[in-house]
């Protein structure tokens, strides 16, 4: 594994996601991560929304991305790992298929929240879908 993307949101499962690659990294030689974060497009009711409202809430979103991303690339810094952050608008695991292809990456390492099995079998999860969609290893960390 030497290329690896880390989807982060800033939950408990996501910084337990980071401390697993902090502490894998020290098992490398040479480890670089994408630090992602997905936000998701925004879904308005109503008749009309001007384009500069949508583009006022787009830069919103993604600078939130980035605050949150910032916490994990803190943290990599700290350790010594090569890393690089990505804020993206779109649906969360079709960019994060889109991310782990584009970035050439080996493996995602990523977070889940432990949903139970019935709640998983009724919606779904992120996790889930990404572990069927991508053409990489997929490492979950509880």
């Amino acid at each position: 594994m030497q290329t690896v993307l880390l989807p982060y949101d800033g939950s408990p499962s996501a910084e337990r996601a980071v401390d697993y690659l902090i502490n894998f990294a020290k098992d490398v030689a040479h480890l670089k991560a994408h630090v992602i974060n997905v936000q998701t497009e925004p879904k308005f009711y109503g008749n009309y929304v001007s384009a500069a409202m949508l583009e006022q809430l787009t830069a919103g979103a993604l600078d939130h991305a980035a605050e949150v991303n910032a916490k994990a690339a803190a943290r990599l810094q700290a350790a010594g790992i090569e890393h690089s952050c990505h804020e993206v608008m779109g649906e969360v695991v079709t960019e994060l298929v889109k991310a782990a292809k584009q970035h050439n990456c080996s493996a995602v390492v990523m977070g889940t929240r432990g949903m139970s099995n019935l709640g998983n079998l009724v919606m779904g999860s992120v996790a889930t879908r990404v572990v069927h969609e991508v053409p990489m290893p997929v490492l979950l960390v509880k």
